[in-house]
């Protein structure tokens, strides 16, 4: 078990804002479909497209950001 370490900080902070960011968008996904019946259709749509906007970007982002690590050399 790697534990937080001088060294690692920047890349633990990373792993964390990234798991973060997806809990948000799991605990939206929750909310969306726990409360689609009594939405409006052009709601629940609206919450669809955001979730998967939402999530494309969080994909991107975190590919974009995992490339830079690997290209500085930043891996730990």
């Amino acid at each position: 078990m790697s534990y937080v370490t001088k060294k690692n900080i920047n890349l633990r902070f990373q792993q964390l804002l990234i798991l973060v960011l997806h809990l948000v968008l799991l605990r939206w996904i929750f909310y969306t479909l726990g409360n689609a019946g009594s939405m409006l259709t052009s709601e629940v749509l609206l919450h669809f497209a955001g979730i998967g906007t939402y999530g494309g970007f969080l994909i991107f982002g975190c590919a974009k950001w995992a490339r830079r690590r690997y290209v500085k050399g930043l891996d730990d």
